[in-house]
Formats: C-alpha cells, sequence, structure tokens
C-alpha cells in the first residue's frame, strides 16, 4: 500500500542467505508434480536447488518421484525431467565405518567437497544412511566446501552394503534397506551405491531406458555435479493457482512512487535489481518460462519505480 508517497516492499524472497529464509518463506506445495528442470536442460543439483529455492518451489522427494513411477501413469505427465534429482539428500559412510562428526564426499568430475554434519545421536552407528528433506536444508559454502545444513535429519538402519540388487524401501523416504528380495515383488527397489556418499537421491532411466529398472531404481551412487532434470511439487490445477496476480497501486498524478528497503540502499538496490534481471535471463536457458513470470513482472515494476535516495 502506498502511504505518503512511499512504497515499502521487502526483498526476503529475492535475497535468501541461510536457512531460516527457507523456513520463513512462504513456498509453493501441492499434491501434484510438474517439471522444473527437463533433462534436457540437466543440471548440477546445487544449481538446481538454487533455481528451486529461489522460486519458492518444493523439490520432488524420492518417495513422492517413486510413487509417480512405481504403480502410477504419473510419471508420463512429467515424463521429460527424467533421469531427475529429487529433494532427498542423503549421506553414508564405508560399509562397516562407524559415523564420526562428517559424513565427506568429493564429487569425482568437480573434485568438490562436499559435508555433512552428522546429528550427535547418530555419531559411532554404522551400516546406515542418513536423510533429510527438501526444503529442510540448504547448501552453505564453508571455505572450499559444501555444507548440508539440515534442520530435521532421519536414519534409515541397515543401508545395504551391495550394490545393483533389489531391496525394500522404507516407508517414509523410500531408501532401500534390509536384505536382498527378489526383483518380482513389486515393493521392491534397486540399489545403486558406492563406498560413501554426500548428495541427493537420482530417479529414473537405467541405461537410457525408463523400464522396470529405471523406474524402480534408487540412485544413490551419482556425483551431485551431474545433469539431471529437476520435479517439484505443485498444486491440483499448477502453481500459478497459489496467489492472485499481484498489483500496485498507482501514485497520486504528479507524484513519483519511492521505495524504502531496509538496510539497502539506492545504488545498493539498483545493483541488486541489475542482477536480478541478469539472473533471471540466464534461468531463461534451463527453466521453463511460465516459472519466472512472476520474478519478470516483480523485477519491471521495481526497476520502474524510482528509489530513495
Amino acid at each position: 500500500m502506498l502511504k505518503d508517497g512511499f512504497l515499502k516492499i521487502s526483498m526476503h524472497y529475492i535475497i535468501m542467505n541461510s536457512k531460516t529464509d527457507v523456513a520463513k518463506r512462504e513456498l509453493i506445495r501441492g499434491p501434484a508434480l510438474e517439471v522444473l528442470v527437463p533433462r534436457s536442460r540437466g543440471m548440477p543439483f546445487d544449481e538446481a536447488l538454487r533455481i528451486a529455492e529461489q522460486g519458492r518451489r518444493v523439490i520432488a522427494s524420492n518417495a513422492r518421484i517413486s510413487k509417480a513411477l512405481v504403480g502410477s501413469e504419473e510419471w508420463r505427465s512429467i515424463s521429460d525431467v527424467f533421469a531427475c534429482w529429487t529433494g532427498t539428500m542423503t549421506a553414508y559412510a564405508k560399509p562397516g565405518e562407524k559415523l564420526g562428526a562428517t559424513i565427506e564426499y568429493v564429487d569425482p568430475e568437480t573434485e568438490q567437497k562436499w559435508v555433512f554434519p552428522v546429528p550427535k545421536q547418530f555419531v559411532g552407528m554404522k551400516d546406515v544412511i542418513l536423510v533429510a528433506e527438501h526444503p529442510d536444508y540448504t547448501l552453505e559454502k564453508d571455505g572450499k566446501n559444501l555444507v548440508v545444513q539440515a534442520g530435521a535429519v532421519d536414519v534409515v538402519e541397515n543401508f545395504p552394503v551391495r550394490n545393483q540388487v533389489w531391496y525394500l524401501a522404507d516407508a517414509k523416504h523410500g531408501i532401500p534397506q534390509g536384505d536382498e528380495v527378489s526383483g518380482n515383488d513389486g515393493n521392491a527397489r534397486y540399489l545403486w551405491r558406492i563406498d560413501s556418499r554426500v548428495g541427493p537421491a537420482r530417479r529414473g532411466y537405467y541405461f537410457d531406458r525408463l523400464d522396470d529398472y529405471g523406474r524402480r531404481g534408487v540412485g544413490l551412487g551419482d556425483g551431485p555435479s551431474g545433469g539431471f532434470g529437476v520435479a517439484v511439487e505443485a498444486p491440483e490445477g499448477g502453481a500459478e493457482k497459489t496467489a492472485p496476480p499481484a498489483s500496485v497501486e498507482k501514485a497520486p498524478e504528479g507524484k513519483k512512487v519511492l521505495i524504502e528497503v531496509s538496510g539497502v540502499s539506492a545504488g545498493e538496490m539498483k545493483t541488486l535489481l541489475g542482477r536480478f534481471a541478469q539472473d533471471l535471463g540466464r534461468l531463461g536457458d534451463v527453466a521453463k518460462d511460465e516459472l519466472l513470470e512472476a520474478g519478470r513482472k516483480l523485477a519491471e515494476v521495481l526497476g520502474a519505480a524510482s528509489l530513495k535516495e
């Protein structure tokens, strides 16, 4: 609302610097799925996460993608996304090795080190996998490391040692666990793992085929730098139905509309707007245009307004 010629707005949704910001934002959620990043424009997970968070989107979990892939034809509505990253972040140590204060993994493609701090109650456990679901975590730079800062972490025990074998999955996260089972069991999941890893679960495709192995396979062995698609939660009918279009009241004739942003000077605001517009342009190369519409409109409104010096 306009008051004394000033339009006061919050930039909280544009600039996100901490996991506190993630928790406070009003996220777009729902029972449906939609493609945020198609596999044809696949990208490393950290980049995909940044795009999702800028758009207030929740990356679909491993369990949610499994529901679409197994026993359902829902996957056909998002077929462009496969193979895809999920929002299920995981970390596990070498077989038989007890957990210490952190689990660390170096992506062989980029030599980027990923670090997952181990909650105290899980230190000393072995043959387990730690799980955090988006949006309950963020990735934070700590020097040259990427640290998974999770607000909620679960442990799935009896994480299998053998790779490329069928197992039943835990009920909450859909992570393979326990003893080997027959692939004839429709509830079985095919596990890909390595010695030790930190990274999100991947779903879809088995040697470029979305066959039974591809639909029921849970990839926990890929480096996070791999270029995969991303699906996000969506309300029934699409994300655009979550809120009415924004409107800005016009200033009285002959008066300027000024913007006050607490803690940000006019010069800094102009610089941020320029960077925001550039980021939107780059995002347009990888994300669907309709998912960036709100951001572009906001940039236009702010860019057209006069900043208080």
